[in-house]
């Protein structure tokens, strides 16, 4: 329990820190990798950043392994907050670094991974970061919440957002929930908020 606080409030900390989020689409956003993320073809209505002025999305992923472990892809059109299309995508890679055990009650993961948002700019964006996670299995419903921090190294390329071309650090937190009641599908929610601010819901099926 000790730990669960101290990762609460690293992330209430990095939310405190982080400047708003701009307009461009950001294709980790939100990033859906936690411990035991289940592998398959997952399908998702996502907002890219969330408020009044923004549009909503499609993201479709591939994961061949449960998370940690092996490669996800992802691929999706949004609208951004200026309301031209955007194309995303990128993948991501993942690995232990604490498994559950009677001394800490949680599994942690690395996150990491690349990838482009398209629109008016070109986003370019390299996440790092840890991930917190334990699921819960009872009566043939499966339960797996997380949440993770992790900072992002973000390339601007464009006109649209002066200067023309810049670096920027940002800090993140995910949040997500993932929900079973047949081991071949999967229902997930997914949030990014500090620098990085999205949703997203939709379902995840292991193809065999």
């Amino acid at each position: 329990m000790r730990f669960t606080t101290l990762g609460l409030v690293a992330g209430v900390v990095f939310l405190l820190m982080a400047a708003p989020a701009r307009g461009q689409v950001a294709w980790d956003a939100p990033l859906l990798v936690a411990p035991n993320s289940p592998a398959g073809w997952g399908v998702y209505l996502v907002d890219p950043g969330p408020g009044p002025r923004d549009g909503i999305g499609v993201l479709t992923t591939w994961r061949g392994s449960t998370a940690p472990g092996g490669v996800g892809y992802r691929l999706g059109l949004a609208e951004g907050r200026g309301g031209g299309l955007a194309v995303y995508g990128g993948l991501d890679l993942s690995g232990y670094l604490v498994r559950h055990s009677a001394d800490f009650p949680l599994d942690v993961i690395w996150v990491t991974g690349g990838g482009l948002g398209v629109g008016d700019d070109i986003l370019a964006s390299f996440p790092l970061g840890a991930t917190l996670g334990r699921d819960f299995e009872s009566d043939g419903v499966w339960f797996n919440p997380y949440f993770g921090p992790r900072v992002v190294l973000d390339a601007w390329f464009g006109d649209t957002h002066p200067p023309r071309d810049e670096l920027s650090l940002g800090l993140a937190l995910d949040l997500g929930v993932d929900l079973a009641f047949d081991p071949g599908w999967a229902i997930r929610f997914g949030a990014s908020v500090g620098d990085r601010s999205g949703l997203g819901i939709g379902m995840s099926f292991r193809l065999h």
